[in-house]
């Protein structure tokens, strides 16, 4: 079994904000990391186009992408403005989102907005939720003829729904409209087929369910794409290509890129789509756990389409709460878990993490979320 890090005086249900990566991967990154000291020259510019290919291929296998539209990124906000940068996208343009997406993500819309005059239109997809039809439902009523692009979650941040990806491109194909999907949360917690999906736009962390080391994240652009679409970073490689442009934009610790070979090895070894499942199990207990302990209700069906292995439960308690609950639940409790406030109201996301996580984390989370607000037990 892989070793992790994690401080054992916590509790800790957040593997989604930032993963955790095992001892045995932080080890191979510093053997790499050390190469590259050894003979800084050799390293990044003599060894460097090797190590990336191999990389490229490991990743566009895992991924099931064309691996001349796969390039590594540090996260997925990165791929994300690198898109929107690209893009040609002016003032009579709309970005069409959901009121479901990434606070990172909507800043880089606002940014595009103030620059260039860009609508930015939310779709309102209601939470709680009874099926997936209702997203899409959601998002072709807010379609008009300015939409000129679509930018959806693959799984969202807040509310932990899987979108369904599929529909929502064949609406958005059925309209003329490139799709940028955020699968954010995606490699790891569910199975990923870029060429099966074929968005035009794909960003995906693998610092987060694939447990590698912190800033390494793929950006997968389409083929009609590749020649518009730039890094943020403009270097030695412009105009050379995507993979040309995207793997050198000046000096930096490409390790985290480089362990990737690693990471999915690894992935593969504790199980594959067995141990996303076992994620998953871990979260259908949990949710039903707090739920029952605080008698509030579900917000969407006992459905494994509709969640992977994090959950968002509504709290009886007012958003004015949260920051003394969140604190307290942390630093009193020693839970490390998300309490937040989400459309004017206050939610937990849970996560779950078959190589750490335990069902009993659950009943300690429950119990300490009813000792605080339902009852002084």
């Amino acid at each position: 079994m892989p070793t992790y890090l994690l401080d054992p005086s916590v509790c800790f249900l957040n593997h989604g904000s930032f993963g955790s990566t095992p001892k045995e991967l932080l080890d191979s990154q510093q053997s790499l990391r050390m190469a590259m000291e050894r003979e800084p020259v050799d390293f990044l510019l003599r060894e460097y186009p090797g190590r990336w290919e191999a990389s490229i291929d490991a990743i566009s296998e895992f991924l099931g992408s064309d691996r001349e539209g796969t390039v590594f990124v540090h996260n997925a906000t990165s791929g994300v403005n690198a898109v929107i940068s690209s893009l040609d996208l002016g003032p009579s343009d709309q970005i069409l989102t959901t009121n479901h997406r990434y606070d990172a993500v909507r800043n880089t819309f606002e940014y595009a907005a103030n620059r260039r005059g860009i609508e930015v239109v939310e779709a309102h997809v209601p939470f709680p939720i009874e099926d997936s039809g209702v997203i899409v439902e959601a998002v072709t009523r807010a379609i008009t003829p300015r939409t000129k692009l679509l930018v959806i979650d693959q799984i969202s941040s807040p509310t932990a729904l899987i979108f369904p990806v599929a529909a929502l491109i064949a609406v958005a194909r059925s309209h003329g409209i490139p799709v940028l999907v955020d699968g954010a949360h995606a490699p790891g917690q569910v199975d990923v087929n870029l060429r099966e999906m074929a968005p035009d736009f794909w960003v995906g962390n693998l610092h987060k369910w694939m447990c590698a080391p912190k800033g390494a994240a793929v950006l997968y652009v389409g083929e009609s794409w590749r020649d518009q679409v730039h890094p943020t970073t403009i270097s030695h490689g412009y105009g050379k290509g995507l993979h040309q442009e995207f793997s050198w934009t000046g000096t930096l610790d490409p390790t985290a890129w480089f362990s990737a070979v690693e990471a999915i090895a690894l992935h593969k070894a504790q199980g594959g789509a067995q141990f996303r499942a076992a994620h998953h199990k871990l979260v259908q207990t949990g949710r039903a756990v707090i739920a029952r302990a605080l008698g509030v209700e579900l917000p969407h069906p006992d459905d494994p389409g509709m969640y992977g292995s994090m959950a968002t439960i509504p709290l009886p308690c007012t958003a004015e709460d949260i920051p003394a609950l969140f604190d307290a639940v942390r630093h009193e409790d020693g839970i490390e878990v998300p309490i937040l406030v989400w459309d004017q109201r206050p939610w937990v996301r849970i996560s779950g993490f078959a190589g750490y996580n335990r069902p009993q984390q659950y009943e300690q989370l429950a119990a300490a979320l009813r000792r605080r607000l339902i009852s002084n037990e």
